[in-house]
């Protein structure tokens, strides 16, 4: 299966409502640090979106800034209990946005199912590469 036929099932993943996306950096020390990546997307000029979790401590947001690099992991258990037909990005941290209509969405998302919790970051990245996992 070729990167675009992956970035179509990154895709497929993520816009059903029962796909995990976990974000992986690294710190300084080489410590790894994960996080949901809420309601995260493949936007139309094939970069990936997704918010932050207010409350999530912040570590993986410093430790893009520090160094852009990151692994994304986009599964469904699902529909896929044994996660044996996941996608794997590789990307590289484009910036964020604490305010704006796309912030509102992901908080809004995050809110029909989790009352009270909010996003409070959105995040952008370009996509390197596409792997199944």
């Amino acid at each position: 299966m070729g990167d675009l036929d992956l970035l179509g099932r990154a895709r497929e993943l993520l816009d059903r409502r029962t796909a995990i996306t976990m974000l992986a950096t690294t710190s300084a020390s080489g410590l790894p640090e994960v996080c949901l990546l809420i309601a995260a997307n493949v936007t139309t000029d094939d970069q990936l979106s997704g918010g932050e979790e207010e409350g999530v401590s912040g570590e993986v947001f410093r430790n893009l800034r520090r160094s852009a690099k990151a692994s994304v992991l986009v599964l469904d258990p699902i529909t896929d209990p044994r996660a044996r037909d996941g996608v794997r990005l590789e990307v590289e941290f484009l910036g964020a946005d604490a305010d704006g209509v796309e912030l509102g969405r992901l908080s809004h998302w995050l809110e029909t199912f989790a009352p009270g919790r909010k996003v409070v970051r959105r995040l952008l990245f370009k996509i390197l590469k596409v792997s199944s996992y």
